[in-house]
């Protein structure tokens, strides 16, 4: 919705200066005129009604129009699916140097990566200059990997993090792991993680396209935590293997998307102690951070008590951890710097980079370290500076 009305925003804009160009002045039955604003506004409301046959009546009369690329992209993008590559090509090569012209690039490139056509998408892809699609850059690494396996530490890397960072299901990214872990350059573990942060996001496609990679035997199960977390839970199942233990967690990370205190309740008195370690820090994770995203009617503390059942911190995520830093920071009359200084400490590298959290963690230094006592303190620059810490006042 967001997308639709910036493009509505900037097209009224864009139209608006069109008419106020001096050919539209000199002209007003030009391309450029009014009735060609109208043209062209006609044309966006068929390309969002997916109106192929409109489009292509009513292109020829864009022509010469300041927006004839948005025109003419509207136009093969809706029908792209069945375009030949010349007409791809010919529009490449006819708005060369536009936005619309990579615009389309990007969508050619999907295509191309959805049909499996690696030479073509090869060809393609370093023509790619915004490179701003995830799916399309999993696609690219993908290639790379049938090109050359001896990549494939660097290559996983990249896929793990553009693959987990995807809110939705898409055929790029989940293509590339799904490779990259039948060739055990991406673990297990890789995948259970894309399922819970899926299944918190509740994005139910992703996390069963994911599962569906290590345990498509499950996939009964994960219809069923779908329909409801709570019946799965108190149900018969038993946590007698990994697998079985995963959907579990996954269960639980549903559920405490919208029962806080059910799910705390379900893993204090059933499923704690039957999950492995890591699997029961990520769950008391999500609890806390689903308590503290609620500040306003959870007390901070009551988020910081689930996040203190969580035994070791670089289990959690950076976002767990940002929203155990956010409850410290809230909680009573004074922030727990501690708190504070132990979730930013936790975080990767890259979060600890981060402005924000490299401001907090200086703030949490200053109010910790004994005073007139030299404390190395890390800028987000990556440089380690030695200051000497004042008594607070």
């Amino acid at each position: 919705m967001l997308y639709k009305f910036l493009f509505s925003a900037a097209l009224s804009t864009a139209l608006s200066a069109s008419l106020l160009s001096p050919a539209a002045a000199q002209n007003g039955s030009s391309a450029n005129g009014a009735a060609g604003d109208n043209l062209m506004l006609e044309m966006n409301k068929a390309f969002r009604r997916g109106d192929k046959n409109r489009l292509a009546q009513l292109l020829p009369q864009a022509r010469g129009h300041a927006l004839e690329p948005w025109a003419a992209y509207w136009e093969l993008k809706a029908r792209l699916p069945e375009a030949s590559a010349q007409e791809v090509q010919d529009f490449l090569s006819r708005y060369a140097g536009s936005y619309q012209e990579d615009r389309l690039r990007n969508d050619w490139l999907l295509l191309l990566g959805q049909r499996r056509d690696w030479v073509a998408f090869a060809a393609e892809y370093p023509n790619f200059r915004m490179n701003d699609d995830k799916e399309v850059r999993c696609y690219a690494l993908l290639v790379e990997h049938l090109k050359n396996p001896a990549q494939d530490a660097r290559l996983a890397d990249e896929v793990r993090k553009n693959w987990q960072s995807q809110r939705d299901a898409d055929d790029g990214c989940t293509a590339a792991a799904e490779q990259l872990v039948g060739a055990k350059n991406l673990t297990p573990q890789d995948v259970w993680q894309k399922a819970r942060l899926a299944t918190e996001a509740n994005r139910p496609r992703a996390a069963a396209a994911a599962v569906q990679i290590i345990a498509p035997e499950a996939m009964g199960m994960v219809t069923e935590l779908n329909a409801s977390p709570i019946k799965f839970l108190t149900g018969k199942h038993l946590a007698i293997s990994k697998v079985r233990r995963e959907i579990i967690t996954l269960a639980l990370v549903k559920m405490a998307s919208t029962d806080i205190d059910g799910a705390a309740f379900q893993m204090e008195n059933k499923w704690g102690m039957q999950l492995s370690t890591e699997e029961r820090n990520w769950v008391w994770g999500v609890i806390g951070k689903q308590a503290a995203t609620r500040l306003g009617t959870v007390p901070a503390s009551d988020a910081l008590q689930y996040f203190a059942k969580v035994t070791q911190d670089t289990d959690l995520t950076d976002d767990m951890l940002a929203w155990k830093a956010r409850a410290a920071l809230r909680v009573g009359s004074q922030p727990s710097w501690q708190q504070v200084l132990a979730a930013v400490n936790a975080m990767s590298d890259e979060a600890r980079k981060d402005t924000t959290w490299a401001y907090w963690k200086a703030r949490a230094l200053l109010a910790t370290a004994p005073p007139n006592i030299p404390t190395a303190v890390a800028t987000p620059q990556g440089v380690t500076q030695t200051i000497v810490i004042a008594p607070q006042r």
